[in-house]
């Protein structure tokens, strides 16, 4: 007889990932590219989203790194803020395939830090259509670096 947790080690056993995940491997955590991000990155922007991009010469997984920044200049309200970067990851989550399938060519990893520069009080669909519109600039720029 199977118990209740073996039961659910197996369910996740047998579960194949799922390929929209945000996972911690793909946030930039280190102090190192963060900075070099900032230093050397190319920049882009659409409506309230800018972007910031580095090549790194570097194979590891995963491809393709994020960093989401409100900063608190623009936005004072920690709930505000928090309530925007939890929007941005998930934006970032459902559309970062178009991005990967371009990196996927380069055999490079790339850096990505998304800043927001708009109101305090923004729309989940406004957000949505600038990333969107970012994500469609963005080859050009990764074709050039």
């Amino acid at each position: 007889m199977i118990e209740k947790g073996d039961l659910l080690g197996c369910l996740f056993y047998y579960c194949p990932k799922m390929s929209y995940r945000f996972s911690k491997a793909e946030k930039i955590c280190s102090k190192y590219e963060i900075d070099a991000l900032f230093e050397k990155g190319k920049n882009l922007r659409a409506g309230s989203l800018g972007v910031k991009v580095l090549w790194q010469e570097t194979q590891d997984w995963p491809p393709l790194k994020f960093l989401v920044v409100v900063p608190k200049r623009r936005v004072k309200k920690a709930v505000d803020r928090n309530r925007l970067k939890r929007q941005l990851r998930e934006i970032i989550r459902l559309n970062k395939k178009v991005i990967e399938n371009e990196v996927a060519k380069a055999n490079k990893r790339l850096l990505i830090a998304v800043i927001y520069n708009g109101q305090p009080k923004s729309n989940y669909s406004q957000l949505q259509s600038s990333f969107v519109r970012l994500v469609n600039q963005m080859p050009e720029v990764i074709n050039k670096i």
